[in-house]
C-alpha cells in the first residue's frame, strides 16, 4: 500500500485519501442518514393524520347548532305523533270494544257493525285493521266522514264503498186499475209523492286501520 502511495503524486495521493474518507463517511453516515429519513417520512404521515382528525372535529363543532336544531325538532314531531296514536290497552278483543264504541259515537244513527281483520305475519307493528258496515242517509255519512277525519288519535280510512237500498217506485202499483188510481184523495196522492222525494238510505261498507303505541309506553 506504501509503495502504490509512494508511487503517485502528491496530488494523486490527495485524491485518494479523499476517496478513501468519502467511502469510510458514506458506509457510516449513509445508513444513518436512511433512518432519520424514514422517521421524518413516518412523523410526517402521523402529523397529517393529525391535522385530518383536527380538521373533523372543526367540522363537528362547527355543526354542532345545527345539529342541536334539528334534534329539537325531531322532538317536537316526535311529540306530536304522540298524539296520533291509540293507547293499546288490554287484548285485542278489548281493544275491539273499545273501538267499537268509539266508532258509533261518531256515527249513532248508521247502526255500525265493527268487526276487527285478523294482523297478518307480515302486518305492520302496532296497525290494527277493522271493517265496517252500516247503513244511512247522506248527510250522517258525511257527518261520519268528517268525524274520522278530524279525530285525534288518527283513525285512517282505507277503502269504502257506498250503495243505494232498494226502494218502491210507482212501477210497483202497475196492476191496480187506473180508474181507482184516480179515485185517490188528493191528500194521499201528495202524501205518495212526499214519500217518494224522501231522501233514500244508503249502505256503507268501509275498511279502516288504526295505530297504537307499544303496550308497555300505552300503559304508561
Amino acid at each position: 500500500m506504501n509503495n502504490f502511495l509512494t508511487k503517485l503524486s502528491r496530488r494523486e495521493r490527495l485524491y485518494v485519501l479523499l476517496a478513501a474518507a468519502v467511502l469510510i463517511a458514506g458506509g457510516i453516515f449513509y445508513p444513518a442518514f436512511r433512518a432519520t429519513e424514514k422517521y421524518r417520512q413516518e412523523k410526517l404521515e402521523e402529523l397529517e393524520a393529525a391535522q385530518s382528525l383536527r380538521a373533523s372535529y372543526q367540522s363537528m363543532i362547527l355543526s354542532a347548532e345545527q345539529i342541536r336544531s334539528e334534534n329539537s325538532e325531531l322532538k317536537k314531531v316526535l311529540g306530536q305523533a304522540e298524539g296520533l296514536l291509540f293507547d293499546r290497552t288490554g287484548n285485542d278483543v278489548m281493544m275491539e270494544a273499545s273501538i267499537t264504541k268509539l266508532l258509533n259515537q261518531m256515527a249513532p244513527d248508521l247502526n255500525l257493525d265493527v268487526s276487527m281483520a285478523r294482523s297478518s305475519v307480515r302486518g305492520v307493528p302496532g296497525q290494527m285493521n277493522f271493517t265496517l258496515r252500516g247503513a244511512g242517509r247522506y248527510p250522517e255519512i258525511v257527518n261520519f266522514f268528517y268525524q274520522l277525519e278530524t279525530h285525534r288519535p288518527l283513525v285512517i280510512v282505507d277503502q269504502f264503498s257506498l250503495s243505494a237500498q232498494g226502494s218502491k217506485n210507482l212501477s210497483d202499483q202497475g196492476g191496480k186499475n187506473p180508474s181507482e188510481q184516480k179515485k185517490k184523495a188528493p191528500s194521499q196522492a201528495k202524501a205518495q209523492r212526499a214519500g217518494e222525494l224522501t231522501e233514500p238510505r244508503l249502505k256503507l261498507q268501509m275498511k279502516i286501520h288504526i295505530n297504537c303505541r307499544a303496550a308497555a309506553e300505552g300503559g304508561k
